[in-house]
């Protein structure tokens, strides 16, 4: 049990530290966007397909599926690094979660709870399940921020390598922004995903997704006007995807 605890508390405050830089980034590029574009069904393909990449990456918060099932060195937050037991087999986190942190000019304070453990098979990991539930917020010297993000993954490693990797699973990112400019409206984009046997290839640390489908429900407003749609990513391989909504097809490169 001690080394569960232990285990947990490396795990966590890792994650804190690692997508940090992340969430900036992202808060950014929605920033952008959100700011010159119109809420159109061909921008809102790009948006929520986008949305579903940052996600897996842990750009919001939560686990980063991009880590594969390696055991990573992770820093806590008194700057010691750490690793993972062991033995990931039996490995399992299920802890609450209530800390700050500091990238550059980016500020944030997040609460939430995750839930981790590995899947073994002949004493190897070959998968995990993440159910993580947190929420966000931040200030920039532009804009404020807060993410309210849910994910439940399974994951399955389908070569020895575990560079190649089936996620299912489903995911809630609800993105807020409310700018510091007048005269420029809060940025809203609500978006839950059902995901479907998403074939990530994580050669190179690309995080590619080949093939799957990810069915969609986004709403939200920015400075353009508003947009409720439901619709279908399905990945075609070599950084293609197409997106479904209200039956027509919009041909994306991702």
């Amino acid at each position: 049990m001690k080394n569960k605890f232990v285990g947990a508390l490396i795990l966590l405050s890792g994650i804190a530290l690692l997508y940090t830089s992340c969430k900036k980034d992202a808060a950014k590029q929605n920033t952008t966007q959100s700011q010159t574009t119109a809420a159109t069904p061909d921008v809102i393909s790009n948006l929520v397909a986008a949305n579903l990449s940052q996600s897996l990456a842990g750009a919001y918060g939560g686990v980063n599926v991009g880590d594969g099932l390696n055991a990573p060195s992770l820093v806590s937050n008194s700057g010691h690094h750490h690793g993972f037991p062991g033995s990931l087999c039996g490995f399992t986190a299920d802890s609450v979660l209530n800390y700050d942190t500091t990238a550059g000019d980016t500020v944030s304070h997040t609460t939430g709870r995750l839930i981790f453990y590995f899947n073994c098979l002949n004493g190897q990991p070959d998968g995990y399940f993440a159910n993580d539930s947190l929420h966000t917020t931040g200030t920039t010297p532009g804009y404020s921020f807060m993410y309210d993000v849910t994910q439940y993954y399974v994951i399955t490693s389908l070569n020895p390598d575990n560079t190649q990797l089936f996620v299912d699973g489903a995911l809630k990112s609800f993105v807020d922004i409310t700018y510091n400019q007048q005269g420029v409206k809060p940025t809203s984009a609500h978006t839950t995903y059902v995901l479907t046997k998403l074939k990530v290839d994580l050669t190179n640390k690309h995080n590619t997704i080949n093939s799957g489908t990810a069915t969609f429900v986004s709403t939200g407003s920015n400075n353009y006007g508003s947009w409720s749609f439901t619709g279908t990513i399905k990945y075609l391989g070599n950084h293609k995807a197409d997106v479904t909504i209200n039956g027509v097809v919009y041909h994306l490169t991702i």
